[in-house]
């Protein structure tokens, strides 16, 4: 079942809705099993009787009287099995109760997400009572099958990746065991290299997780031992990686054949200030950042498999969605919160996370907004309630190939994603017609007639979601560059750099970073960076830290501006059941 965001919910109405969805409760599928049961048993003795009457030998009728013991030995067993899935059933339904009713005192809010504890519970409990382990049958959104509403089926799920998507590492050949043919061979000699990570732990990138954690820190391929926290100076390290502002000032390398790669996953135009430093820059042999020319290249697109796992998230019907635009960030950035604010003068806004936050405070913990995206920890659930999403960077400007999984996330879902682009940023993503470009909308008001009409008009709604139905290789190239790039084994990329060196996609350290536009307008007007740089340009000061992680926006947060719009200014609750009780005001 697929977890709405409600207000006005109580504990009644919560089990209700959870009867509804779910009307083949375990009790049902209890009774239909021990039905069935007892019409077999009854069979069974039947003819076990007729038997009895005229046996062949004793051998025979012993064999007979055993069996229908077994018989009976395991009805009793599935019995039992029944009354226990019955008792977490029931449990189940008392914890979303409670869950529906703990926050009374805020019943005009939204609900919090249910606790860990309590949806890992109702979890297990269904999928002991329908028996499926598939992962989509533990999510809590509404159970589908891999078609939408009109009967279409996802084109990923026959859509061979590795033959379709184009390969950024074509030029990687396993099969090479000269090393003197490679540009990099091992520092410590053999056909294989040992990686070493500085602080391992702190290589948590947003959009990352697959490319970090289950490629580049597992041995395989050209790699034969992986070490996440080495000493700088550990000899054995043929490979070192260091990630940004967390690299040591003095890291001299053990042997000159060791290769030094230096991650980062931000602009330097806001928290890689060090990239316009030449000299820091040559003091590595490559940069692992999301521009496709960068020695080791990791985009934040959403890898093949996640997308399938979104796909009943993407399938959900527009009627079905909160018809706002959600927002969820940690880093307060007082430019970015404008922008948002001015928005919500005129469309629902829902701030769900810690900066300006309009909604329940704390809508989502902590740990989903510190921790890389995994299965305990994704919010693409909860945020696909919302049919819009404010996606817009960090910087806040346009950045050359500066694209994360902001915007990638909330296509994957079936959110709209709302967004600054630059002129090239249409390479990276599905099309123009799959996300909102806040640069061709003079006023907010523009904005929200344009929200409005998508919110409203099925067919608007479907031209903005056409590119998911199509066939994959229909989508732009470097779009499907850069989501082969998320799906395969990061080690692919990792071993044709070293086997092949720098080339025209694969640049050395040394060369100068693409930088931000100096300036974006946005409703009309310039933001701009105003002649600062690095950290200075977009900075998190005490206002932000003090009053837009935990209170509304304020005057002196946003200017004249004044506060961030509660939803409830557009929007009214109609109804309990789901989302489509959300209603336009006027």
């Amino acid at each position: 079942m697929r977890e709405t965001l409600t207000i006005n919910t109580s504990s009644s109405s919560s089990s209700q809705r959870l009867l509804r969805s779910n009307p083949s409760s375990s009790s049902n599928k209890s009774n239909e099993r021990g039905g069935f049961g007892a019409l077999m048993m009854d069979v069974g003795d039947d003819a076990g009787e007729r038997l009895v009457e005229t046996p062949k030998n004793d051998d025979e009728d012993d064999e007979r009287n055993t069996t229908r013991k077994n018989k009976k030995s395991l009805n009793n067993a599935h019995s039992k099995k029944l009354l226990v899935l019955l008792f977490l059933s029931v449990f189940a339904l008392l914890v979303l109760s409670f869950k529906a009713g703990y926050d009374t005192e805020k019943q005009d809010e939204l609900a919090l997400p249910l606790p860990k504890w309590a949806a890992d519970l109702v979890s297990s409990a269904k999928k002991r009572v329908d028996g499926s382990g598939s992962f989509s049958d533990n999510k809590r959104y509404k159970k589908r099958d891999l078609k939408d509403t009109h009967g279409k089926s996802d084109p990923l799920q026959s859509f061979n990746w590795r033959e379709g998507f184009e390969n950024n590492n074509w030029d990687y050949d396993e099969r090479v065991r000269n090393m003197a043919r490679w540009k990099h061979a091992p520092a410590n000699g053999g056909e294989k290299f040992t990686v070493c990570f500085k602080e391992g732990e702190k290589f948590n990138f947003f959009g990352a997780y697959n490319f970090i954690n289950t490629g580049l820190k597992k041995p395989g391929m050209c790699v034969k031992n992986v070490k996440l926290n080495a000493n700088v100076d550990d000899p054995s390290c043929d490979v070192r990686m260091f990630r940004n502002q967390h690299v040591p000032e003095v890291r001299p390398k053990t042997n000159p054949k060791q290769v030094d790669i230096f991650f980062t996953h931000e602009s330097p135009s806001m928290y890689s200030p060090e990239m316009k430093d030449e000299k820091f820059r040559n003091s590595f042999d490559y940069v692992a950042d999301y521009e496709k020319t960068s020695g080791l290249w990791f985009p934040f697109a959403v890898p093949v498999f996640e997308m399938k796992e979104d796909f009943p998230l993407f399938t959900i019907p527009r009627k079905e969605r909160i018809p706002g635009v959600a927002w969820l960030a940690r880093d307060c950035l007082s430019n970015r919160a404008e922008t948002l604010r001015k928005i919500s003068d005129a469309y629902p806004v829902f701030s769900v996370g810690n900066c300006a936050n309009n909604v329940n405070a704390n809508s989502f913990p902590e740990s989903v907004m510190e921790a890389p995206r995994n299965r305990e920890t994704s919010f693409q659930e909860p945020l696909s309630n919302f049919m819009f999403y404010f996606a817009v960077e960090n910087v806040g400007v346009s950045c050359p190939e500066y694209v994360t999984e902001k915007i990638y996330y909330a296509l994957s879902r079936g959110s709209i994603p709302i967004y600054i682009g630059w002129e090239g940023v249409n390479e990276l993503l599905p099309g123009r017609d799959s996300w909102i470009d806040l640069r061709n909308y003079a006023t907010p008001q523009q904005l929200a007639k344009r929200l409005r009409e998508i919110a409203e008009s099925d067919e608007e709604w479907e031209k903005m979601h056409k590119w998911r139905y199509e066939n994959p290789n229909a989508w732009p190239k470097l779009f499907q560059k850069a989501i082969r790039q998320q799906t395969e084994d990061s080690k692919n990329a990792l071993c044709a750099l070293l086997q092949n060196g720098e080339s025209g996609k694969r640049r050395k350290a040394g060369k100068e970073p693409k930088l931000c536009e100096r300036q974006t307008k946005i409703f009309g007007q310039d933001l701009k960076i105003d002649g600062q740089e690095g950290f200075g340009a977009f900075k998190r000061d005490d206002i932000d830290e003090a009053h837009l992680g935990t209170n509304s926006l304020t005057d002196k947060d946003v200017g004249v501006g004044g506060k961030m719009h509660a939803w409830e200014k557009h929007l009214k609750k109609t109804c309990d059941t789901d989302n489509s009780c959300f209603k336009f005001i006027n």
